[in-house]
């Protein structure tokens, strides 16, 4: 009965305008007649060997922040999103993917609709390629084992001026005896000059509970009328390590290169730790320091270093709530710090065709 109701409704609408053409009754149920019967011989537009997730991350957190000498309590949010992610498997072991990813920013009204991933990729015994906005080679192989903490702007240092997600990206990832190859373009007509805007290399390796990942970024930087104005070469790596006792142990470390057009070059980095560790079966302490440097000399300069403690309570497997305390100390600026409270619902339902 629900299927049926649901073709009718989209039969009313597909034929509105018909309908308010007719000359009577009778026709318009004619008309609507044989469009639910066309409708129903259709059956679903699903290729089979098609799997499709519906998923999503939901983050509030609710904070009391200081900077200097003002303080005052808010509602923010820790990346919350949904996103929908779709395979279809070919033939000798080719795959088809989509997948589409929307943040839900919790302390604007719920506001939906900004874009983290949407890309439809082709994975191949040869290698997966894919076109779309995708996570980069840099945050993939390198900053994510660092991103552990609660926090929109985790990692702290890396989130300074480095990619989380490239959009107009052509990408390139081979996975082989443990070692990991990505490649990715940047092409966008609208900025820039006519050849790639960024270009990022990594390659990773993995062995029981090791990691290793390289990371090199070659990015035109632009002005506000998205002319190129110069380029930065940023060049990082990551070492994580999970023990036995679930004690976790990382630390990435980039350099930077600015090139300014008609300006004085300047080097900087970024350096992000991060420690985690279980006890009493349910809980999590998390520790992270970092380190940002924009290589600008005097008091124009964004610098800052700062350390996370977070507690967490995994109350169930998809709901996490936490405690955290974060400073951030800048050199030329008042010093920030927080204490939050948040919650973390995660869901995933999967269907098979």
């Amino acid at each position: 009965m629900n299927t049926k109701m649901t073709l009718i409704a989209g039969a009313v609408a597909a034929l509105s305008f018909n309908a308010l053409a007719a000359d009577s009754l009778e026709e318009q149920v004619r008309v609507l007649s044989e469009r639910v019967q066309q409708l129903e011989q259709q059956g679903p537009q699903v290729a089979e060997g098609t799997t499709f997730n519906l998923y999503g991350s939901l983050r509030p957190t609710f904070n009391y922040l200081e900077s200097g000498d003002d303080s005052k309590w808010d509602v923010h949010d820790a990346l919350s999103r949904v996103g929908i992610k779709a395979t279809t498997e070919l033939s000798n072991g080719w795959v088809a993917i989509a997948q589409g990813e929307w943040s839900v920013d919790i302390s604007h009204n719920g506001d939906f609709g900004k874009a983290r991933r949407a890309y439809v990729a082709l994975a191949t015994p040869y290698g997966q390629l894919g076109i779309g906005k995708q996570r980069p080679a840099q945050y993939t192989l390198v900053a994510e084992y660092v991103d552990i903490f609660n926090h929109g702007n985790s990692p702290f240092a890396y989130d300074a001026e480095s990619p989380f997600f490239v959009d107009n990206f052509v990408t390139y990832k081979l996975e082989k005896m443990g070692f990991t190859l990505m490649a990715g373009a940047q092409i966008s007509g609208d900025k820039g000059d006519d050849n790639a805007d960024l270009v990022n290399v990594g390659l990773g390796y993995d062995l029981d509970g090791l990691h290793l990942g390289l990371g090199y970024v070659a990015a035109d930087r632009l002005d506000g009328s998205n002319q190129v104005i110069g380029d930065d070469n940023t060049l990082g790596g990551v070492v994580a390590y999970s023990f036995d006792n679930g004690l976790y142990l990382a630390a990435a470390y980039q350099d930077k290169d600015y090139n300014l057009d008609g300006a004085a070059d300047r080097s900087g980095s970024t350096l992000d730790t991060a420690l985690a560790y279980p006890f009493a079966d349910h809980y999590r302490v998390k520790l992270g320091y970092f380190i940002f440097d924009d290589g600008v000399k005097g008091i124009s300069s964004n610098d800052y270093d700062g350390y996370n403690t977070t507690l967490e309570w995994q109350a169930a497997s998809n709901l996490r709530l936490h405690v955290e305390y974060l400073v951030k100390d800048f050199d030329n600026a008042d010093k920030d710090s927080s204490i939050a409270v948040g919650m973390r619902y995660d869901f995933d339902m999967g269907w098979n065709f």
